[in-house]
């Protein structure tokens, strides 16, 4: 079989044809980490020597934290430098925060070319799989690389009449209770016989009926 192209060499071991044979092995998670002996907490306070960290580890990963924590400080504060660089840019300054600005937009660039020439290379490469691809760019940038989708009209009430009305339990009990006496007063009013009418004398005096 083909070794797919694109496929980074730790991953070159020959593909399993049947059962029995050892998979390639996956990669060491603990590979090429090295804790930090002696630190004591977060910078809080920029220097130069922390922006290319910052910068490559973005490059790489695109995620904002684990930049941070690379350069030894915290993603609260990560925002709060690439904030000043903002405004510093807006009022047309320059200092250290507009220079971890730049150099962090030109990671993110490259990081984000980088995942849309894999993509392209899925059309050509039937090997290649977008869908780790496609989620990790809709994840990180969706206002970029996702496409809005609009809500599909609801019937009101799941097309089984008008909504219901929430109302307190206090609320209920007393509209079943109004209801409930005009229904008596209907079914009293019911009960009652109509009035007999007395027949009206005549002119002379005479009984009805009298010859």
């Amino acid at each position: 079989m083909a070794r797919p192209k694109g496929l980074p060499p730790a991953f070159g071991g020959e593909p399993s044809d049947g059962p029995g044979e050892d998979a390639p092995e996956l990669p060491d998670p603990l590979a090429g980490y090295h804790p930090r002996p002696g630190a004591r907490g977060p910078r809080t306070s920029l220097t130069r020597a922390m922006i290319p960290i910052i910068a490559r580890v973005l490059a790489r990963t695109g995620v904002q934290r684990i930049a941070a924590a690379k350069a030894g400080t915290t993603e609260a504060c990560l925002g709060k430098w690439l904030s000043r660089g903002r405004d510093a840019v807006e009022r047309r300054k320059t200092s250290l925060y507009t220079e971890l600005l730049f150099a962090c937009e030109e990671a993110w660039a490259h990081r984000y070319s980088h995942l849309i020439e894999l993509g392209e290379r899925t059309v050509v490469d039937r090997h290649a799989n977008p869908r780790f691809i496609t989620w990790l760019m809709g994840v990180t940038a969706p206002k970029q690389f996702t496409v809005p989708r609009e809500p599909a009209a609801q019937a009101q009430g799941h097309a089984l009449g008008p909504a219901f009305e929430l109302v307190s339990p206090e609320a209920a009990a007393k509209a079943i209770h109004e209801k409930l006496l005009r229904f008596l007063e209907e079914d009293d009013k019911s009960q009652v016989p109509p009035p007999t009418e007395e027949p009206a004398p005549s002119p002379d005096g005479a009984a009805p009926g009298a010859g």
